[in-house]
């Protein structure tokens, strides 16, 4: 398995915060979708803003995630060993989370254990808002 490059990491971390987002789950046919992404997921990325563009709710949600990870991976500068860890953590839950029954409910369950704090800015986690 290789790491992931910054624009999937992107992308990866909006979908899964816009997923755990969405207060009901998802159509069969999208979760089926979710699933075989999940099975490949390096190569089939870049389905994920596609399946968000099809659900209005999931696509404005995704939208606002991939906004607030652009802006703030400006500001980041970080070791590649650091970054390279955290992209084999965002991949490994992601899976898990694509890969799941109902990837709603398990990526709800992911970000109360923290996946969502990887797109989040440290200040606002520090202060309680992110």
């Amino acid at each position: 398995m290789s790491s992931l490059n910054p624009q999937q990491e992107k992308i990866l971390a909006a979908f899964v915060t816009a997923l755990a987002q969405q207060e009901e789950s998802l159509p069969a046919g999208l979760q089926n979708q979710l699933q075989a992404i999940g099975q490949n997921l390096e190569t089939r990325i870049v389905e994920l803003p596609v399946i968000a563009a099809s659900l209005p709710s999931l696509n404005q949600a995704y939208q606002a995630a991939l906004s607030d990870t652009q802006s703030e991976g400006q500001q980041e500068a970080t070791l590649v060993s650091t970054n390279q860890d955290r992209s084999a953590k965002l991949r490994d839950r992601a899976v898990q989370i694509l890969t799941d029954p109902d990837p709603v409910q398990a990526a709800q369950r992911h970000q109360s254990r923290g996946i969502g704090q990887i797109a989040s800015n440290p200040l606002k986690r520090l202060f309680g808002r992110g």
